[in-house]
Formats: structure tokens, sequence, C-alpha cells
């Protein structure tokens, strides 16, 4: 069994593997994990610099389509190159741009099975995507007035947005502002840009491509609503039926509570088996 894993922004590999050392403890002991890095260079996560070296890294730091998409395009790379693998953990950012990867390849490619056949989504914030079509769709309808509140970045002007993209530009926002102490940049950086360049998150009642594989659906009920609301919005573009969910004590981080630990663990091998229990 080989799992590709992506850390989070502002950490690296070795980041990703301290974190997961316990939960891989637990595992099956055959299980490989492969811990691909991120390609974009940023500043580290708070306390992170005292305790592992650089470089800190994340998928996209401007967020914009253009920079997703060189993720996309990392992942992809990876999947040709070293792969197969037969499922994928993500945390944090790295979860997101694994599902905006799976989602892709679910709408390119409706008729084949995904590269993988599971999938372990953590502290999952908004999914962004780089599809110039979907971008267009959610902004390019927007009034002279409206476009001028999503370039304001600020949540009392986006709250005046009409659905779905108030929704969406709201999760967007809020979790700007929940990691500005990493990114260091003002509201309009992200915002105030032409209409192809702005980030944007996928919406499920707009962006009909969904997930057919088991996934486990993993967040802390300590984090903000918003990052639980996001995790769970990743849910949704996931099967319902071979779908997962588990919350845990620790802030913004994999379980660290012996006791979640080894039941996190188990839970990820029930979905790494969901095919062949389903057979019998």
């Amino acid at each position: 069994m080989r799992i590709l894993c992506l850390h989070g922004w502002g950490a690296n590999p070795e980041v990703m593997k301290r974190q997961m050392s316990a939960l891989i403890k637990h595992c099956d002991p055959s299980w490989q994990f492969h811990f691909l890095a991120g390609n974009v260079e940023t500043p580290p996560v708070p306390g992170i610099a005292d305790i592992f070296p650089g470089p800190y890294l994340c998928w996209t730091f401007d967020f914009a389509p253009a920079s997703v998409r060189a993720s996309l395009d990392l992942i992809h790379e990876t999947f040709a190159n070293e792969g197969p693998f037969d499922g994928v953990f993500g945390f944090s950012q790295g979860a997101a741009v694994m599902a905006a990867y799976l989602l892709e390849q679910a709408a390119l490619h409706p008729e084949k099975p995904l590269p993988v056949k599971f999938g372990v989504f953590c502290s999952t914030p908004p999914i962004l995507t780089s599809d110039p079509a979907y971008i267009q769709s959610l902004y390019g309808s927007l009034s002279p007035d409206d476009l001028s509140r999503l370039r304001s970045g600020k949540p009392d002007e986006i709250e005046k947005l009409p659905e779905p993209a108030r929704d969406a530009v709201l999760m967007l926002v809020k979790n700007l502002a929940a990691t500005k102490s990493i990114h260091g940049q003002s509201d309009t950086y992200f915002t105030d840009r032409p209409i192809p360049e702005i980030p944007c998150v996928v919406h499920p009642d707009l962006y009909s491509a969904r997930l057919s594989i088991p996934t486990l659906h993993a967040c802390s009920k300590n984090d903000p609503p918003f990052m639980q609301r996001a995790s769970a919005l990743c849910g949704s573009f996931c099967d319902s039926k071979s779908q997962r969910s588990f919350t845990h004590s620790s802030i913004h981080n994999l379980p660290r509570v012996p006791g979640e630990v080894k039941e996190m663990a188990a839970i990820m091998e029930s979905v790494a088996s969901w095919n062949q229990h389903s057979r019998l």
C-alpha cells in the first residue's frame, strides 16, 4: 500500500513526517508513505522554525488560479513519475490541493477511475480551482457594484453578494484572515485583481464533479466554525456511502492524544480496505 502525503502551508515533508509519526505507528506496517514537497517557498508556520530547518513550503501563496494550476501539475507529474499510489493523505492546504486535483480528474475523465483507491483529508480549508470556465461562471455575472464588493476583501461587503458567490468568497476571506500571521498580506492583495486572477473556491452547488472513492475527513472540534465547515464542504464532494468523518481535540493539527491517534488509524485502515469489504 503506497500513500502520497501532502503537507500544510508553511511546512515541508519533514514537518509532515513528524505530524504523522504517531499515526503511522498504528497503521499497517506494510504501508509506505511518500511525502511530496510543495513548490512555493513561504514563511514558516509560527513555532516551526524553532524545531525544523527550512525551506518552508506551500502549494500556493497568492491563491491565484495560475499558482493553483502549477501545484496541480506537480501532483499530476508525481503520479506519472512516482506512482502508482493506492491512497492520498493531505493536511490543511495539502488536503485542499489534493482534493482539487482529484476533482479535476473526475471532471476531465468521468469515464475513468480516479488514480487512487481512497483519500484522507485532514483540516481541509476551502478548495481552490484553476478552471477559467468555473471562475467566470462564479464571478463573471456579478454586477459592477458586486465586483467592487468582492475586490474590497471585506467580509461585511462580501455579505452583500448574491449566492453562491457570497458563500464561496466568505469562506475564502475567512481562511485568508485566519492565515494572515503567515502570509502577512492585506485584505485586497488576494481579491483586488482582474477576474481571471482572483482566487476562486469550488462550491458543490456549482461544481458537478464528485469523488467516488472512499474517504476520511478529519478535523478538530476546537478549530473555528468556518474551518470545520470547510472540512465538511470537502465531504460534500465525496460519496456519502463510503465516507467517514473523525473529530479530534488537537487544534488545526493531526490528533496527538493516544486514544484519538489509535482511533483515526483504525478508521484509515477501514477506509483503505472499503472496496474489498464492499465486495464480500
